[in-house]
C-alpha cells in the first residue's frame, strides 16, 4: 500500500513538474523580437518635439501632415534606436509604460565644437527650397556622405551644422510598447 501511495505521489509531482515547464513567459524585448511601441519626445521644459500620437503633435503645435502618426516598428537590436531608448524597451512587455530622461551621448550626440561650415548656394541641389534645420547632404573630397543640417541662408553661401539639431540636450521619452513578435 505504502508503494502504491508512494508511486501516485511521485507521478503527481512529475505532472507538476512539467506542467510549470510548459507554461509560457509573458514575453518581452529582447534581441531579435519585432516590437511596436507608441512614444512622445520632449525636452526637460516638457516642450513636446516628436511624437507618434497625431491629437498630442497637433494639441503642442508640431503636426506635420507629411508624417504617417503610427506606432513604431523595429527588429531590437538590429534596426537603429537612441541609445537611451534602446537601454529603456530591453525587458519590456506588451502594455507597458515607461518615461526615462536621456542624457546626450545617448540621445542626438554631444555637441561638437567647429563643427559649422559654409558651402556655396550653387553646390546644393533645389537651394531656393531649403529652410533652417533643412537636413543637407555634404559629399567630402574623399566621398564620404554626411548629412549636415542648415543654420543660415546667406547670398552666396549656406552655414550648415554637422551636429544634429538636438545635440547636447537632454531628451525625454515616454514609451508605450505595443506588441512583441
Amino acid at each position: 500500500m505504502k508503494s502504491v501511495i508512494l508511486l501516485i505521489s511521485s507521478i503527481a509531482i512529475l505532472l507538476l513538474i512539467s506542467a510549470c515547464n510548459t507554461i509560457e513567459k509573458e514575453p518581452v524585448v529582447e534581441p531579435g523580437k519585432t516590437i511596436t511601441f507608441d512614444y512622445a519626445a520632449g525636452f526637460d521644459n516638457g516642450t513636446l518635439f516628436d511624437t507618434t500620437f497625431e491629437a498630442a503633435a497637433i494639441e503642442a503645435g508640431i503636426y506635420n501632415p507629411n508624417k504617417i502618426y503610427e506606432p513604431v516598428m523595429v527588429v531590437y537590436g538590429k534596426d537603429p534606436l537612441f541609445i537611451g531608448l534602446q537601454e529603456a524597451l530591453l525587458g519590456m512587455k506588451e502594455g507597458e509604460l515607461k518615461n526615462i530622461r536621456a542624457p546626450p551621448n545617448k540621445a542626438y550626440g554631444t555637441k561638437i565644437e567647429n563643427s559649422i561650415i559654409s558651402v556655396p548656394k550653387l553646390t546644393i541641389n533645389n537651394y531656393e527650397n531649403l529652410r533652417i534645420n533643412d537636413v543637407v547632404i555634404v559629399v567630402t573630397p574623399d566621398g564620404n556622405r554626411i548629412s549636415t543640417y542648415v543654420k543660415k541662408i546667406g547670398e552666396e553661401n549656406i552655414t550648415v551644422d554637422m551636429n544634429h539639431p538636438l545635440a547636447g540636450e537632454y531628451v525625454q521619452f515616454a514609451i508605450m510598447l505595443g506588441s512583441i513578435e
